[in-house]
């Protein structure tokens, strides 16, 4: 649990805070990182960090005293930026393609879209998330998974998160756009034991972490790498 609040707050604080409501009221905090655009050309800036995620353009300046521009966000490829709690450590939000269930089950990627995720994990699944404030919760979270040297992932669904009371460790979960139960098998179908937790529900939606983790342990230990 220390982990994963650990992982969450820093997420939300350090560098893929949105503000769904009134954002404009607050001046936003700019943070030096490296664009890379689709083109591959990188660009070396200072970003404001209420304009990270998803399909809003980026505010970002060359320099501390510089001029604030906007980058069209079809021209980004990635966004990396430093993790201060860890030497050389990074962030990497990531333009993703992703579908939802239905359209992932059926292989069609006419309604594909993309998105900027922070990415959580990189392995045979990747997973992507987008903390996002919430006016019902402390935060929410919102989930992508994508196969390995696949070209797009599939939707999850969002959980909502907020503490049961003040100092509490214990959390209320809700869930919207719930799609793990029509997708698990296709995504970690080789590893019966794990979907079998997912289908008697002690693994859910909020558990995407460990259950991405946990799959992508067995793999490596089953190749043998």
């Amino acid at each position: 649990m220390k982990n994963y609040k650990k992982l969450v707050f820093a997420v939300i604080f350090c560098c893929v805070s949105v503000f769904v409501s009134n954002a404009q009221n607050y001046p936003p905090k700019f943070m030096a990182g490296v664009i890379t655009l689709k083109n591959g050309e990188k660009v070396e800036c200072e970003m404001a960090d209420n304009t990270l995620l998803l399909s809003s353009p980026v505010v970002y300046r060359l320099s501390l005293n510089g001029k604030t521009k906007e980058m069209d966000p079809e021209k980004i490829q990635s966004i990396v930026l430093p993790d201060m709690d860890k030497e050389d450590g990074v962030y990497v939000l990531e333009n993703v393609g992703f579908v939802d269930y239905k359209d992932y089950l059926k292989g069609a990627t006419k309604k594909l879209k993309h998105q900027r995720y922070c990415l959580v994990e990189y392995g045979e699944i990747s997973l992507y998330c987008a903390a996002i404030s919430n006016m019902q919760a402390a935060y929410a979270e919102r989930y992508i998974c994508r196969k390995k040297d696949a070209d797009y992932g599939v939707y999850l669904g969002q959980v909502a998160i907020a503490a049961k009371g003040i100092g509490s460790s214990e959390y209320f979960y809700r869930t919207k756009d719930d799609c793990l139960d029509k997708v698990y098998e296709n995504l970690f179908g080789d590893y019966p034991e794990l979907c079998q937790q997912i289908r008697e529900g002690k693994l859910k939606l909020q558990n995407m972490k460990d259950i991405v983790h946990e799959y992508n342990v067995y793999k490596t230990e089953k190749s043998g790498k």
